[in-house]
């Protein structure tokens, strides 16, 4: 069962931009370049070269399974020319994911790229992952499989380092996070319910409950698990982060 993600995005002119890739793997972040059937727009471009000059507002990626129910969002990014993360991007599946506006827009320039990534709803063990936008404008993108009951640590998917090392002396504003298992992240009270942060001495700095459900795990499920965009949590006080902070999902199957 081929697995495609889509995106539609505005820009600040009022025009819009189509994108597409129906050839993307579970659990990894995937380039999504200029696509679409019908639209009178070249295909196979990156965005920041197709729509250099734009400024981008809004934008949402939508996963599409072909002939199944099983393809949920995980996370998506625009990415700089230089490598570094210009915003997260939100998404979900064909249950409707709206226009979100971006956390902040993004000027188009050759060498910005659009990546989002997906993940297969099972009974099993999922790909846990987490946006955080913060207060100065930076952002970042944890992620990392569950494993069962083990408490196991969230890394960022462009460095490879703890939420502490990418982001110490900055302060989350905002997260949005994904856990697409069919029956949840700890349906068998042998992990925790939420994805957490927790300083070096062990205090716990933040907790907050992923989204679970996106797309189903049979076909007989069609409707019970339809997820909508991926939504901001915006957090009444900031949390800060410190240079030995982790993030971490323990799972119970």
């Amino acid at each position: 069962m081929a697995t495609a993600i889509y995106a539609f995005g505005q820009f600040s002119d009022g025009t819009f931009g189509s994108f597409a890739n129906a050839s993307v793997t579970a659990e990894t972040a995937t380039e999504i370049q200029t696509g679409g059937v019908g639209i009178n727009q070249a295909s196979g471009v990156s965005i920041g070269q197709a729509f250099a000059g734009k400024t981008l507002v809004a934008l949402a990626c939508q996963v599409q399974t072909d002939d199944a129910v099983t393809g949920s969002f995980s996370y998506g990014y625009l990415l700089g020319p230089t490598g570094e993360m210009l915003c997260p991007v939100q998404g979900g599946n064909f249950g409707g994911v709206g226009l979100p506006r971006l956390k902040r827009p993004v000027r188009m320039a050759p060498g910005v790229k659009l990546f989002a990534a997906f993940d297969t709803v099972s009974d099993a063990v999922s790909l846990a992952s987490m946006a955080v936008y913060c207060a100065s404008g930076k952002s970042a993108i944890f992620a990392v499989k569950a494993v069962d009951a083990t408490k196991t640590a969230m890394v960022d998917v462009l460095t490879g380092g703890t939420i502490g090392q990418s982001m110490a002396g900055q302060r989350v504003v905002c997260s949005y996070q994904t856990y697409p298992a069919a029956k949840g992240l700890n349906d068998n009270q042998a992990g925790n319910s939420g994805l957490y942060i927790e300083s070096s001495d062990g205090a716990l700095k933040l907790m907050v409950s992923p989204t679970t459900s996106g797309g189903a795990s049979s076909a007989a499920d069609t409707g019970s698990y339809l997820q909508g965009v991926s939504g901001w949590v915006e957090y009444p006080v900031a949390i800060p982060i410190g240079q030995n902070d982790t993030l971490s999902v323990m799972a119970g199957l």
